[in-house]
């Protein structure tokens, strides 16, 4: 399935993973992880704390970001569902933002908005685990976190991002050093990287 925010980092971490202990020993402490880039929308990231053995005393925030990807992963995992090209990444990706948008408002009609509640429930919406997921978005609360490599990829994650008035970061932005007056001109922080490593980019 190209399109799986709902899906939760927190339920793919191995605390005894090997690289737990190697970031710990090269300093890091804290990190942010989450669903790999084959999908349009993968899911959410979280920030945990690296030492520990159960990922619930781990976490410092659970979700901080939904991440989406352009380019060649979404490209190579889902050519026969629909997602072949740069162009259909897009559209898909615009497809679930409209239908999450459209299923936030139905949220706010029916007076679930957040906080105190007083739910109509006749209007509430059918029930759907993508929307549902996709609504912190929508509403501002949690940023697309987007994988973008390529300079067009860029300049399409801004785009989306600005068409739907959302939050978002620039992940890696390899090709971010050929367009950095645009990039700064967008207001959207990039995350540059990585540049080095000795582990393959999968």
């Amino acid at each position: 399935d190209p399109v799986t925010p709902d899906l939760s980092a927190i339920d793919g971490i191995n605390p005894q993973d090997v690289t737990f202990e190697q970031a710990r020993s090269g300093g890091v402490t804290c990190v942010c992880t989450g669903p790999g880039s084959s999908n349009v929308i993968g899911g959410t990231f979280c920030a945990i704390k690296t030492w520990g053995d159960r990922v619930d005393d781990m976490i410092v925030k659970e979700k901080v970001g939904m991440k989406i990807a352009f380019g060649e992963n979404p490209k190579n995992c889902y050519k026969t569902k629909g997602v072949y090209s740069r162009m259909s990444i897009a559209a898909k990706l615009r497809e679930y933002l409209t239908k999450a948008k459209i299923y936030d408002e139905k949220l706010r009609e029916a007076g679930c908005t957040g906080g105190k509640q007083n739910i109509d429930w006749s209007k509430m919406p059918a029930f759907d685990p993508k929307l549902e997921a996709l609504v912190p978005v929508i509403r501002g609360e949690l940023p697309l976190k987007a994988h973008a490599h390529r300079a067009d990829d860029i300049f399409t994650a801004i785009r989306i991002a600005k068409e739907f008035g959302l939050k978002l970061t620039l992940d890696h932005c390899t090709e971010g050093h050929l367009i950095v007056d645009e990039i700064a001109e967008s207001g959207f922080p990039a995350i540059v990287g990585p540049s080095m490593a000795a582990r393959s980019k999968k």
